[in-house]
């Protein structure tokens, strides 16, 4: 299985401004807490508030030191393709928080969404490039200022 790098620890500006530290410690809770029977996080072009279309799903989570990285499974071959060529090099992970309603594990930051980004710049620099082989409370971080 294909795993991609989706997240790095550190100080973070969301996409409203605020910022917030996301501590290896609170990525191992998400890695810990992943159950794709119970929220399985789809794979889905920038971020759109539906979740969809999917066109993958994560199957499994990792932390390698600091970095998130995603097992993902079930990719629809037309966006592999799309990936493949370059029209996807940077992802950008969404999470619920802690204290969501919505969020599937309660207590811990939980994976929503990995949103590939076409020309969009990634508020986590440093991640490897992508390679295959309702209103809801969830953060999703954006290039807001320098930290």
């Amino acid at each position: 299985m294909t795993q991609i790098e989706i997240f790095k620890a550190g100080k973070r500006y969301d996409a409203n401004g605020v910022l917030i530290e996301i501590t290896p410690e609170m990525l191992q809770q998400t890695v810990a807490a992943y159950n794709p029977e119970f929220h399985e996080a789809p794979l889905v072009i920038g971020h759109p508030k539906s979740n969809n279309p999917a066109w993958g799903w994560v199957k499994a989570l990792s932390l390698e030191g600091d970095v998130l990285k995603a097992e993902v499974d079930q990719l629809d071959t037309e966006f592999s393709e799309m990936v493949a060529s370059g029209k996807f090099k940077k992802v950008s992970a969404a999470f619920y928080l802690p204290d969501s309603p919505n969020n599937p594990h309660k207590g811990v930051l939980s994976l929503r969404h990995v949103g590939f980004l076409g020309a969009m710049p990634p508020a986590v620099k440093g991640l490897k490039q992508v390679e295959f082989a309702e209103d809801e409370d969830f953060v999703v971080f954006s290039e807001w200022g320098g930290v």
